[in-house]
């Protein structure tokens, strides 16, 4: 067993972002990821845990993804430039994660993986964070009318007649995030109650 250890290496990583706290958790949760402070060149993995990813945070990250150890980049954000990421977004080194998916643990292994499992010679970033975001923009330019997937989801269990209990297994959320997002489409469109937004809804071809 402790042969297999040491054949498995150390990564470094380092942060952008404004979750400091994040950092810390994820060293905390990943055995063998030690955390370099404001130093880019030294790390084999970039990590961005925000609530936003702006385009100052995203220029950032493409520029420290050309140092000579080409680093992979990790980003757990909930949007993207003020637009909701809903999925998960991947090509080569580079993966954009929905922050409502995942614990510390699981960005912990998924860094380890990403810098863990470059091969020989690594890949530059910057090119796949360019190619990651286009996508991102294309789907957000095609979503209907401002709502997002969960959403659009949201509306359809709530003209279906579902009640809280039933749309939170559904989006595999709590009660509480199910009222959160209703309260946001009852304010978006002014509707009175759930039974006016779908109306609104239905009538809009929202859904």
């Amino acid at each position: 067993m402790e042969t297999v250890l040491r054949k498995e290496p150390t990564v470094w990583f380092t942060l952008f972002g404004d979750d400091m706290l994040a950092a810390e958790g994820v060293a905390a949760a990943g055995a063998r990821l030690r955390f370099v402070a404001a130093a880019p060149e030294q790390a084999d993995a970039l990590l961005a845990v925000t609530l936003d990813l702006t385009d100052e945070m995203l220029s950032n990250l493409a520029f420290a993804a050309m140092s000579r150890r080409r680093p992979a980049v990790l980003v757990v954000t909930g949007t993207v430039a003020g637009r909701p990421l809903t999925r998960e977004l991947v090509s080569g080194p580079v993966r954009l994660i929905p922050r409502r998916d995942v614990t510390m643990a699981g960005v912990a292994t998924l860094l380890y993986e990403a810098a863990a499992g470059r091969s020989l010679p690594y890949e530059p970033a910057a090119p796949h964070l360019d190619r990651l975001l286009a996508e991102f923009r294309r789907e957000d330019a095609d979503r209907p009318r401002g709502l997002d997937e969960r959403e659009t989801r949201l509306l359809n269990l709530l003209a279906d007649g579902a009640d809280t209990a039933t749309i939170a297994r559904a989006l595999h959320c709590s009660s509480h995030t199910v009222k959160r997002l209703v309260a946001d489409l009852l304010q978006r469109y002014q509707a009175r109650n759930r039974a006016h937004v779908v109306a609104h809804a239905l009538q809009s071809g929202l859904i």
